[in-house]
């Protein structure tokens, strides 16, 4: 039961959105014109002939939409511009002509004056209580006066002949359809050695050479990196640090290493091994003896491939050294391939396979490495062979044809308006077109057919007028045809009888009253005080699902930030600048309470994950570079040290974090040049609203014997947020989970569990702050009709007037 009242609170809720909308943008546009009408008389006074080209920006006295005016025929011209667009078909100006040529010549039927639908509205406007009864029964506010109908009527009929050549156009619209292979963010693959465990991520859309991985240690996640499946690596490569064991002092670093790493389709298998780059190995018993020593040894050998036919790999061939009790022998160096040498060399040894025979030795070249192993002198290491198949995206793809020619029946016994007067052409394609980020590739997407269709139906429409007893009062040619002189369309009126009646009229009525079938509302209503809680409830859920840490599994997460109040100079400040930079703002796009530009240019989770968000589904085309995003079409070149977060078929969106912090930097004030970069920034996040405040220490003072006698530097330590509302439920939501900040010197900014958000209780929250940033803001009138007085008009058009 609770779901149903649910969903009709969420209807109830965007009903209520779009109603209020439409009324702000209603008495905007109100506003707006009386503001234009106001200026009026000001700006006519100011754009007169001598003064026009000084103050109205590219004024002149001959538009080029001046030399069309008095021209008899401009067929002939258009259809020239037609055929040379044949040769320009991307050109935006005649797609805008074709486009609306194809419009006009679309067959649509005439409404005739004596439609039933045409005359029921007459009989409605003639006498409403007819339809709607008298409103003055029901309530008493209105005047109501009552006047004779007039005994006869005009109605109008037309008439036409000849006949138009047109076209008509059936359309193919394509529907992607997404289904995923695995749930997007589920760790979905898993090998295990021991307590340690290999996982990988399920990542729609994420490419072959960033496939992403975890190591657990008891279920515990360790380390995240990505590998790249399209290079197979025959050799172990370290690809992620972990902590060193405690008694792992004397080792090298410790880590994560994977090998043999490939995918044939989307078959896809790895090891990966967690080993040092080194282990202490010691031996002997110490003491008096000196026999006690330690070596380094590595974790993974080579395995190389056999030498070319003629040589011999350098461990088969065995030297010496020394003489007597001095005397020792070895190989000569393994990944080497030696070719026997009839003179001196100093390579020495004879082949212990008796393969080739010869004393002296040459190198010839280095064996392949094709495999490896594990060092048996390191010790055991965990190894995990995960085989998987790679996640993906299924789209299924569905055609819908939209014909909009006419159904040309054969025998049914009536005759239609058009006939077909050829073959239906393709006219586009074929071609490839990007539907919903998927390249979709048709023979063709459009057809049109030629039609010869009459100019209208015959003169029917004007018996039915005949018939009733009504006589024609005039005759008038609506359309003459240039080349013959005939009228293709002419029209009739017609004085028609009516039957005797009154009609009933109602002045002077409230507004807020309206009657229907005897009932009568009341239409006033006061502000629903539930749609600023329920939008935010939307908001909430929105950034929740956009921003999760899907790594930690957080939401609402922060990002530690510091300001200084020094001796002369306090960086801890509010800059107003910060409340303008929010994604909508800065990108055309996206949300308006989200600032993703004001993180942390380090901290590219908000910026890949919001930007992201935005991007993707905003429809952008071209290519254009707006702070460190740049979003290149068609092969366009990406800016030096850019990182790929989204590539399509067609487009690329890559993101440069240092072209970001110039970009926000360049916001900084003057006034605070003697504050660092990310103070200025923080103050840009003041100005938005996005920081809570922790708590400030003493970081700089003057000591005397080691003792703080004056303190001349304090710091605050802030937790900032990329939305108000997400610092606000930071506020609140930590206070029922017992939750604290940390300190001002170790600021404590995670965010929620998913647990936590789902036993989280809004409803003990005060959400006042944020209700009035969503509350529409209506133009100050006087401001608008005074500024536009001050100001040249630019909204002059043909000779420079402002109508």
């Amino acid at each position: 039961m609770r779901r149903p009242i649910r969903l009709v609170v969420t209807w109830f809720t965007l009903l209520c959105f779009v109603t209020t909308q439409t009324a702000a943008v209603a008495q905007a546009h109100d506003e707006g014109t009386a503001a234009g009408q106001a200026a009026n008389t000001v700006t006519r006074s100011q754009i007169t002939a001598p003064r026009a080209t000084e103050v109205v920006p590219g004024y002149t006295t001959m538009p080029p939409e001046g030399a069309y005016y008095g021209q008899p025929n401009l067929s002939g011209q258009i259809n020239a511009r037609l055929a040379a667009c044949t040769l320009t078909p991307n050109d935006p100006v005649c797609q805008a002509q074709r486009g609306a040529l194809s419009s006009a010549n679309t067959p649509r039927d005439a409404v005739s004056p004596n439609d039933p639908a045409v005359l029921a509205a007459r009989r409605i406007a003639g006498n409403p209580a007819t339809t709607l009864e008298d409103i003055a029964s029901y309530y008493s506010g209105c005047q109501v006066s009552t006047v004779n109908t007039p005994t006869t009527e005009t109605r109008v009929c037309r008439q036409y002949s000849g006949s138009t050549q047109q076209s008509c156009a059936r359309t193919l619209s394509v529907s992607v359809a997404r289904s995923e292979s695995c749930t997007p963010g589920d760790w979905f693959a898993h090998a295990g050695s021991g307590s340690t465990g290999l996982d990988l991520q399920c990542v729609s859309g994420r490419p072959v050479v960033q496939q992403h991985f975890r190591i657990t240690s008891n279920g515990a996640p360790q380390a995240f990196f990505d590998v790249d499946m399209t290079t197979p690596l025959v050799f172990p490569q370290k690809v992620a640090a972990l902590p060193n064991t405690p008694y792992g002092w004397a080792d090298g670093p410790n880590g994560v290493w994977v090998a043999d790493n490939q995918c044939i389709g989307d078959a896809c298998h790895l090891t990966a091994m967690v080993a040092n780059t080194y282990r202490t190995v010691c031996t002997g018993s110490g003491g008096d003896g000196g026999d006690y020593s330690c070596t380094q040894v590595r974790p993974f050998l080579e395995v190389y491939g056999a030498c070319q036919t003629g040589t011999q790999s350098g461990n088969n061939i065995l030297t010496w050294a020394g003489s007597g009790e001095d005397y020792s022998s070895s190989h000569l160096d393994e990944p080497t391939c030696y070719a026997p040498s009839a003179t001196y060399s100093p390579y020495f040894g004879y082949d212990v396979t008796g393969t080739l025979q010869s004393t002296y030795w040459t190198v010839s070249s280095q064996r392949p490495i094709i495999g490896w192993r594990v060092n048996p002198a390191y010790g055991p290491i965990p190894q995990m062979t995960l085989g998987y198949d790679r996640p993906r995206t299924a789209v299924a793809e569905t055609d819908q044809w939209d014909d909009q020619c006419p159904t040309l029946s054969q025998g049914s016994g009536t005759s239609p308006r058009c006939e077909m007067a050829g073959a239906a052409r393709c006219v586009d394609g074929p071609a490839t077109k990007s539907i919903d980020g998927v390249p979709v590739t048709r023979a063709c997407w459009r057809y049109e057919t030629p039609l010869s269709c009459p100019q209208g139906a015959s003169s029917n429409e004007c018996a039915p007028l005949i018939a009733a007893g009504c006589t024609r009062a005039s005759t008038a040619c609506r359309q003459m045809n240039a080349t013959t002189g005939v009228c293709e369309v002419t029209e009739n009126s017609y004085t028609c009888p009516v039957a005797p009646g009154t009609n009933v009229t109602a002045a002077n009525c409230p507004a807020n009253v309206f009657c229907l079938a005897g009932s009568c509302f009341n239409t006033s209503h006061t502000n629903d005080s539930d749609f600023a809680r329920s939008m935010s409830f939307m908001e909430a859920a929105r950034e929740a699902g956009v921003y999760l840490d899907t790594n930690n599994l957080q939401v609402f997460k922060g990002e530690a930030n510091s300001c200084r109040d020094r001796l002369f100079t306090n960086c801890c400040a509010a800059d107003a600048s910060g409340a303008g930079m929010s994604n909508q703002s800065l990108f055309g796009t996206g949300s308006r309470l989200v600032y993703d530009v004001l993180m942390n240019s380090e901290n590219r989770a908000f910026l890949y994950q919001g930007l992201s968000a935005l991007l993707t589904s905003g429809g952008f085309s071209g290519s254009f570079t707006s702070y460190g995003v740049t979003v290149a079409v068609n092969g366009t070149a990406l800016p030096a040290g850019a990182a790929v977060m989204y590539s399509g078929e067609s487009m690329v969106i890559a993101f440069d974090p240092w072209s970001l912090a110039i970009a926000v930097v360049i916001y900084v004030v003057m006034s605070m040049m003697s504050c660092n970069e990310n103070e200025g920034k923080l103050a840009m996040k003041e100005g938005a609203g996005l920081c809570h405040t922790i708590g400030s220490y003493c970081s700089s003072c003057i000591r005397i014997f080691g003792d703080c006698v004056s303190c001349i530097e304090n710091t605050t330590g802030k937790c900032c947020f990329n939305s108000k509302l997400a610092r606000i439920i930071n506020e609140q939501g930590r206070q029922q989970f017992g939750k604290g900040w940390g300190s001002a010197e170790s600021p404590d900014c995670s965010g929620f569990s998913i647990a936590q958000l789902q036993s989280m209780d809004f409803s003990r929250m005060d959400l006042t702050e944020f209700y009035a940033s969503i509350v529409p803001k209506l133009p100050n009138v006087n401001a608008l009709q005074s500024g536009n007085a001050n100001r040249a008009s630019n909204c002059y058009y043909g000779q420079g007037k402002c109508q």
